[in-house]
C-alpha cells in the first residue's frame, strides 16, 4: 500500500510519452494525495525513446536508491526497457513497488528472475487520466490505500476445470516473447502465467506463444490466464476468432486456461502484483496472498 503523503518517483525507461497526457495522469495522482517526483531525466529525448539509454537507466537507478522515494511508476510504455536492464545496481533494488505494464513487462520478467523488487502491473501514468475506465482508477486507489488487489473475474477457455494455485507473473505478450533466448526471459514453472497484446494480427498471436513455447517459457506452467487482446481481433469475414487460435494452441497444455481478466491495454487495466499468490479457478483469478 502507498499511503497518502508517499513519494513517487515519476521515471520513462522506455518511449517518448505525451507531455500533455503525462501531466493529466500526475494531477490525478496528485489529487489523489501523492506526492509527484520527477526523474531528473524525464523530460530528455532520443530518437523515439525517453531519453539515451545512459539517462534512462540513471533515471531508474536513482529512482530505486534514493532513501525518502515510496514508490516507482513508469511515465509510458512503448519500447526501450530492456536496454537499461544490463545497467541496473540490482543490489539497491528493495521491496518499494515499481508500477507499469506493457513494456514494463522487461524489468518485472527480470525482477522475478532475480527475485528482488515489488512490481505492481498497474496502468501507466501516460493512460491514466484518458485511456482507463473509472473501474480501473477506483481498483488503484483502491490498492494505494489498502495494499488489497480485487479478484479477477474470467471464464474458461479450455483445459481442465480443477483449481490451480501458484504464483501469477507475466504481462505483455510481445514483451516476453522479445526477451526469449536473453538471461531476462521468463520462467513460468509452477506459476500462473497472465498474458494479454494490443494490436497484433492472430496470427503474430500465434507466432509468439509458439516462440515462448519452443523456448521453455510454457514449460511446468500451472495455468493460464488471457487478459484482454485489444485491436487483435481477426478480420470480420474470416470464419474464426482469436479465441479459436488460442484455444488451438493452448489446449494440448492440458492446464486451465482462463479468459478474460480485466488486464490489459484497453479501457481495463486492473492493477496487481507480479509474484503474488493466486487461484486460478473456471471463473476467474482469486488472489491469497500479496
Amino acid at each position: 500500500m502507498l499511503k497518502q503523503g508517499s513519494k513517487i518517483a515519476v521515471v520513462a525507461p522506455a518511449g517518448r510519452f505525451d507531455k500533455k497526457r503525462l501531466m493529466r495522469g500526475m494531477a490525478i495522482l496528485q489529487d489523489w494525495e501523492y506526492t509527484l517526483v520527477p526523474g531528473p531525466n524525464l523530460d530528455s529525448a532520443h530518437r523515439y525513446f525517453a531519453g539515451t539509454c545512459e539517462q534512462r537507466a540513471a533515471d531508474l537507478n536513482w529512482a530505486f536508491s534514493e532513501p525518502d522515494i515510496d514508490a516507482v511508476w513508469f511515465a509510458r510504455g512503448g519500447y526501450g526497457t530492456v536496454q537499461v536492464l544490463e545497467h541496473l545496481d540490482w543490489s539497491a533494488i528493495d521491496d518499494r513497488p515499481v508500477l507499469g505494464f506493457s513494456d514494463a513487462t522487461a524489468l518485472f520478467s527480470a525482477m522475478v528472475g532475480k527475485g528482488v523488487g515489488c512490481p505492481i502491473h498497474a496502468p501507466v501514468i501516460h493512460s491514466l487520466a484518458d485511456h482507463v475506465d473509472e473501474g480501473s482508477r477506483r481498483a488503484l486507489s483502491a490498492w494505494m490505500g489498502s495494499g488489497k488487489f480485487l479478484d479477477f473475474p474470467g471464464k474458461r477457455l479450455c483445459g481442465h476445470t480443477e483449481p490451480v494455485e501458484g504464483e501469477v507473473v507475466g504481462g505483455n505478450l510481445c514483451v516476453l516473447s522479445s526477451l526469449a533466448g536473453t538471461e531476462w526471459a521468463l520462467k513460468a514453472k509452477d506459476k500462473i502465467l497472465l498474458i494479454e497484446d494490443v494490436g497484433e494480427a492472430p496470427y503474430r498471436v500465434d507466432r509468439m506463444i509458439t516462440q515462448l513455447m519452443g523456448a521453455g517459457t510454457f514449460d511446468g506452467v500451472r495455468g493460464i490466464a488471457l487478459g484482454t487482446f485489444y485491436g487483435c481481433e481477426a478480420p470480420g469475414d474470416a470464419g474464426w476468432s482469436l479465441g479459436d487460435i488460442l484455444r488451438e494452441r493452448l489446449s494440448p497444455l492440458n492446464i486451465p486456461v482462463v479468459a478474460g481478466m480485466p488486464v490489459g491495454h484497453g479501457p481495463n487495466n486492473y492493477p496487481w502484483r507480479v509474484g503474488a499468490h493466486a487461484t486460478l479457478q473456471a471463473n476467474g483469478l482469486v488472489w491469497t496472498r500479496g
